[in-house]
């Protein structure tokens, strides 16, 4: 028997551990429900669902869903996890099968009979229930192609008419509980509504770097509209939806001139308003057709030619607008870092300086760059995006000679975030701007961001620790010092220091700097010894925590408290990657070539780390100690699983392994809307206890002195716009300060430092 839960329950709702958007605030109401029913499930199906299946000409395999889809099964056992253990007791069993569909549906059968073994179902007949259920599954799709074909011919023998083909996710439009009525809205007008998947879009293209599988779906549904003259989109998303941050400016570049509705919901969404979009709508299409009869509506441009980074014969080039082919190192062209963390994006400026290149790092974000960016996006996307639109059309706007040529470094990835989106918008940007002679230089996360030499890797590696390693020796300065100023005017002069060393690309002379810039760091006179100073551990998305304005200057306000910050690396983003790929996790297959290369990396990337890190130590500010991404994953694995890519485990296993070990209190920073990082909030809300940390390390009797009598460890999650924080967030921080305050005194005592 199948038990479906029959409404969401407000109080499921307000269980969430963060703010979702309306779809996962309904998963957790209609989830309540079912664990609330009179008589509970012997088992509870929750997959941790991470791929819909590609269409046939796909030009990759890519169909990941969003981070808030795959981590469903993770924070909603996360919020309700008191419930499931009672169920449990009483032995309701939960089935959390991995499920990745991007090969096909057919790709669903192992996991299921998995599932259907821990039922006591037989393989067999477990064998033989799944093919019937595909059988009948697949028959739904050809019956539902078929109708869209009848639908399609019946309107094109009628001139006349129109149909409104329905863009969404399945769960946002075609969810009575969820659409509010909108497909009734146009039927009771007399207009015929169309779902998506009614329509063939075997043939239709979907978007460049599209790594989200609905996302290709809407696209490929967007073009057949756009070249149909009787179909217009209505387009439903959410409130606060990630993906459709993007996806929304993809699809009205599609649309063009063509009317189109989008119509965004949650829970306070008034059906009024619905009604009066609806109507005001369909007068629009009205009045396009009519003067689309008149051919009164004028035909697209012509086509603007951007700029573009190409590789010929193993050498990076810049072909400009006019066609003309450049090496990277002519005078003309400029590559422009971005503000991604000022240490970081200046001693990435310097390697690239060393190689020939004219590189130079943007200055600072600032509120005239977040303004610009706000004019220039729809506000919706992350404030990574938008703060590095602002600075790429400052630059344009006011540093950009007439003869330049710039290159834009960006880098970009697979997904299931929107960071891989932002390169592709940029492009959208320069096209649709039409900015002669501006290009991206993109390098993903997926392969580990090859794609440079061996000697620029190794090079940029040295910039990633070395940056990493001076942005926690700051902080240790700021919060320690006798005489702050005095002391970051020392490490100023030694910060540039090692720049000038970084252009040589010489190892040994780099080393030997960073041994000179320890010593004489280590003479500065501090108020106590660093290991005895209270530390926070910033966490959350990579950029926002390591940018000044988007943290809203955090770490220096930690330091006026007393507190020092030990900021996430970027280092273990990098770190991550190559375990991903090390491990199979990524879907595109490698060579024996490129798995040694892999092997080859780790090994180096090692060693320089553990060599600078050796050596920075003796400053006496900062321990030499590398962070390990297996023993990350391991603490996060209580709580989400490594299939889910991406940040979230990084943070959640980090607050885990930081906390009371090197920390007195852990900070998620992320920006506005960021899926990962909401991911981690509610995970990390339910598994920052004494009880969640004693799990890594039952037999340390330190731990256990440190956590006898606490319940909660101190955690604040804080998502940023680039504004500064409001009230309430000033007063949680406030109140989190006074309680790692007090853990840090505890931590103080069991180790005889009190």
């Amino acid at each position: 028997e199948i038990i479906l839960p029959e409404h969401p329950s407000p109080e499921g709702v307000d269980q969430r551990g963060a703010a979702f958007c309306y779809p996962v605030e309904l998963a957790h109401g209609f989830f309540h429900c079912l664990l609330e029913s009179a008589d509970p499930p012997e088992f509870i199906f929750l997959p941790h669902f991470k791929a819909v299946p590609t269409l046939k000409n796909d030009d990759s395999r890519q169909s990941q869903v969003c981070p808030l889809v795959q981590g469903e099964t993770f924070y909603l056992q996360s919020s309700f996890r008191r419930a499931i253990e009672q169920l449990s007791l009483r032995g309701t069993q939960l089935l959390t099968p991995l499920m990745d569909l991007s090969a096909g549906l057919a790709s669903a059968e192992e996991p299921l009979l998995e599932a259907a073994r821990r039922m006591g179902v037989s393989r067999p007949a477990a064998r033989a229930a799944f093919a019937a259920a595909l059988k009948r599954q697949r028959d739904c799709f050809a019956e539902m192609k078929a109708v869209g074909r009848r639908v399609l011919a019946e309107l094109q023998a009628d001139p006349e008419k129109l149909a409104v083909v329905i863009l969404s996710r399945p769960y946002s439009g075609f969810a009575e509980e969820a659409h509010m009525g909108i497909p009734h809205k146009f039927a009771s007008r007399g207009i015929t509504v169309i779902p998506l998947d009614f329509l063939d879009l075997e043939a239709e293209r979907s978007k460049r770097h599209m790594y989200w599988g609905m996302g290709k779906l809407i696209m490929k549904a967007a073009r057949a509209v756009e070249k149909h003259p009787q179909l217009f989109a209505t387009y439903i998303t959410n409130f606060s939806c990630g993906p459709d941050s993007f996806l929304i400016g993809f699809f009205r570049d599609i649309m063009g001139r063509k009317p189109s509705l989008t119509l965004e919901l949650d829970s306070h969404t008034a059906d009024a308003g619905l009604e009066t979009r609806v109507e005001a709508f369909l007068d629009i299409v009205k009045a396009y057709r009519q003067l689309l009869a008149r051919r009164l509506i004028p035909p697209r441009p012509s086509v603007f030619t951007p700029a573009r980074t190409i590789l010929n014969r193993g050498a990076a080039q810049v072909l400009t607008s006019a066609g003309e082919a450049l090496p990277m190192t002519d005078p003309r062209v400029t590559v422009l870092i971005p503000s991604m963390g000022k240490l970081g994006s200046e001693a990435f400026a310097a390697i690239l300086q060393g190689y020939g290149l004219h590189a130079k790092a943007h200055r600072e974000n600032d509120e005239a760059i977040l303004k610009l960016g706000r004019a220039s996006t729809s506000c919706k996307e992350c404030l990574p995006l938008i703060l590095t639109t602002g600075t790429l059309l400052s630059y344009i706007n006011n540093g950009k000679r007439p003869d330049e040529v710039l290159v834009y470094f960006m880098p970009t990835g697979c997904g299931p975030c929107r960071f891989g989106q932002y390169a592709i918008y940029m492009e959208d940007l320069i096209r649709r701007l039409e900015i002669p002679d501006v290009a991206l230089l993109a390098l993903s996360s997926d392969n580990s961001y090859v794609g440079m030499d061996k000697h620029f890797e190794r090079h940029a590696w040295w910039a990633v620790i070395v940056s990493d390693v001076m942005e926690d020796i700051r902080s240790m300065l700021l919060a320690n010092a006798a005489d702050p100023a005095a002391a970051m005017a020392v490490y100023t002069d030694e910060w540039e220091r090692i720049l000038r060393a970084m252009e040589q690309g010489d190892f040994e002379i780099l080393t030997g700097r960073l041994a000179a810039c320890a010593e004489r760091l280590r003479t500065i006179a501090l108020k106590r010894p660093p290991r005895t100073v209270p530390t926070i551990s910033l966490s959350g998305e990579i950029f926002v925590r390591r940018d000044a304005l988007s943290r809203q200057y955090l770490t220096e306000r930690l330091a006026e408290k007393g507190f020092a910050t030990v900021c996430a690396p970027v280092a273990e983003w990098v770190n991550y990657c190559n375990y991903m790929v090390s491990h199979g996790f990524n879907q595109n297959p490698m060579t024996l070539r490129q798995k040694l290369g892999l092997k080859l990396r780790n090994v180096f990337q090692a060693n320089y780390e553990r060599r600078i890190k050796s050596i920075l130590s003796r400053s006496g500010l900062i321990p030499a100690e590398s962070p390990d991404i297996a023993t990350l994953i391991r603490h996060a694995k209580p709580y989400v699983s490594s299939n889910l890519a991406g940040e979230a485990v990084l943070t959640v296993g980090g607050a885990i392994a930081e906390i009371v070990d090197h920390a007195c209190g852990v900070i998620a920073i992320g920006p506005f809307g960021c899926m990962p990082n909401r991911l981690s909030e509610a995970i990390l809300g339910e598994a920052m206890t004494a009880g969640g940390k004693r799990q890594t390390d039952p037999a340390n009797p330190t731990l256990r002195a440190v956590l006898t009598d606490i319940e909660d460890l101190p955690f604040l999650a804080i998502e940023s716009d680039g504004s500064p924080f409001p009230q309430l967030i000033n007063a949680k921080l406030e109140t989190f300060l006074l309680r790692a305050e007090r853990l840090h005194q505890r931590i103080m005592t069991a180790n005889g430092n009190d």
